[in-house]
């Protein structure tokens, strides 16, 4: 640089200042980039990372469901989801059925547990020939989908005719993956003599289906010690039962509970837990002898199903299904 000015000032003064000028810019311009990376470096890493933020727009998040505005539109939604499932159902339709089901879904009736692999066997072997759905009644609680049934259906399990006059039908769904998908589904149809149930056809986790017992043994624990205030504070709001007398709503679980007497505590056992987003599902083979009003239910084992949305002490029931009845 020092060189160059010296021949530049042999020959015209004027292009002298221009040079400087012209140097002096330079030499500016390079400081001012190099303070500018120095900053840059100088940075946290949050910092920088808010500035890549600012410079990439970010991706827009999945648009959320949209839920119905009142009763009527739940029900609609809840009575087209039912019927669509029974479509896939009747028709042997395995794949459109498997769309309709999450990973974690369990299926219950009075022969025990299915999970999804499970439950897909069985709409291959076509166990149910016709469904005819009514008496919707759908709930919302928090981010799931709770609907109870009638269906009357032919249906023929492990060898059994079942009846074909309408039972209740249990079933929770969520919005998942950009459709509506079931995590749970469990049927009150019945032979008139119930046999004992089967071994889950699956393992499951054992440290999950620990924890699902721990939380049902908890949860029936509260209802036959009278500890009516817990009972209560564990069923959630929109929270739906199905047993032998029928669909049942929250306040009719929460009266039932002040007439329920039973003679010992429950025996649980076959417990299997599977987890569909904020919601665990456990089913088990449960001994419990009660008397409610003027019926008794034996303490024969029975498949039962709860369905917790949320964790530890803060977990809620949204649904239950009770597959014992009086002899």
């Amino acid at each position: 640089m020092t060189i160059a000015r010296k021949s530049i000032d042999r020959r015209n003064p004027f292009c002298t200042m221009f040079a400087v000028r012209t140097l002096a810019v330079r030499t500016l311009a390079v400081r001012t980039l190099a303070c500018a990376l120095f900053s840059a470096v100088a940075l946290s890493p949050i910092a920088l990372s808010s500035i890549a933020s600012a410079q990439i727009p970010p991706t827009a998040p999945t648009a959320p469901v949209s839920w119905p505005s009142d009763s009527s539109g739940l029900t609609a939604l809840a009575t087209q989801l039912v019927n669509a499932w029974y479509a896939k159902v009747t028709a042997q339709d395995a794949d459109g059925a498997k769309a309709l089901m999450q990973s974690g879904f369990q299926w219950m009736n009075f022969q025990g547990a299915l999970d999804r692999t499970g439950m897909l066997a069985a709409i291959k072997a076509g166990s149910t020939a016709s469904a005819s759905v009514s008496g919707v009644i759908a709930t919302r609680v928090g981010d799931a989908l709770v609907v109870s049934c009638q269906v009357s259906a032919q249906e023929t399990i492990g060898g059994v005719t079942l009846p074909t006059d309408a039972a209740p039908r249990l079933s929770v769904w969520q919005w998942v993956d950009g459709a509506w998908r079931m995590s749970a589904l469990g049927s009150m149809n019945i032979p008139s003599t119930r046999p004992a149930p089967n071994a889950p056809s699956f393992a499951g986790d054992a440290t999950a289906n620990a924890a699902g017992l721990a939380m049902v043994t908890a949860f029936v624990s509260e209802q036959t010690n009278k500890a009516y205030e817990k009972y209560d504070a564990m069923l959630a709001e929109g929270m739906q039962s199905v047993n032998f007398k029928g669909q049942k709503l929250r306040a009719d679980l929460v009266k039932g509970a002040h007439y329920t007497k039973s003679s010992a505590p429950a025996v649980f056992t076959s417990a299997r837990a599977t987890t569909c987003g904020s919601l665990t599902v456990v089913t088990c083979t449960m001994s419990l002898g009660v008397s409610i009003g003027w019926s008794t239910l034996p303490a024969d084992p029975a498949p039962f199903m709860a369905v917790f949305q949320g964790t530890g002490d803060a977990a809620k029931v949204i649904a239950t299904v009770n597959t014992n009845q009086p002899k």
